[in-house]
């Protein structure tokens, strides 16, 4: 119903924000207000929401990504993952971790976020995981043409596996030279494939 609301942050909640729309207070669900990035009270803020109707309640979950909110409407189609779970899995896991999670397959990590069982983070995983694996294969085609990152300046060489996974990171926004760390890292690398090796740096890239 309502795509995005761009105002002034007026208050916080710990588990609600109130946007100033030209002079309307709108009260928008976020998981946890301490985790976000916001502005101070007063300064512009802009946040993407889904509007959740029930009987007897209208709620605006909000989300300061198009990426989170597009990841959220995909967890919310598995049988079982309401709105305030998807919310919380994405705020504890992150956006990139969580598509990586699913792609490989990993109960453990779905696991983690709280209401989530093995059972549902197995029904998640075998509902999403095709959709997760093809969009990382496509990470590093736009068009049909794979775009090619800045050369590596030091000699070392990768194989096409780690290639295929610092170019990964390269598109979802890391610097050639922190993919390229976060990929050298990893121990015990050898033999596997590029999604597995995703999973990993992920976990390295955080602490570049």
């Amino acid at each position: 119903m309502y795509a995005f609301f761009d105002g002034v942050l007026a208050d916080i909640e710990q588990d609600n924000v109130v946007v100033n729309v030209n002079g309307i207070g709108v009260n928008i669900h976020v998981h946890d207000s301490s985790l976000l990035p916001l502005p101070s009270i007063g300064d512009p803020v802009k946040f993407y929401t889904y509007t959740s109707v029930g009987e007897d309640k209208f709620i605006l979950f909000g989300f300061l990504s198009k990426e989170e909110l597009e990841l959220f409407k995909t967890l919310i189609s598995v049988n079982g993952v309401g709105p305030k779970t998807a919310q919380t899995m994405i705020a504890i896991i992150g956006v990139d971790e969580t598509k990586v999670a699913i792609a490989t397959e990993d109960v453990k990590t779905i696991a983690k976020t709280p209401g989530i069982g093995a059972k549902t983070a197995g029904r998640v995983i075998n509902d999403l995981k095709d959709k997760m694996k093809t969009d990382f294969t496509t990470l590093g085609t736009v068009s049909g043409k794979s775009q090619t990152p800045e050369k590596n300046m030091s000699a070392k060489t990768y194989t096409r596996e780690e290639e295929d996974c610092i170019t990964a990171l390269v598109n979802l926004g890391y610097s050639r030279a922190n993919a390229a760390k976060a990929v050298d890292m990893i121990e015990g690398k050898d033999g596997l494939s590029a999604e597995e090796l995703l999973k990993l740096a992920l976990r390295n890239v955080m602490f570049l």
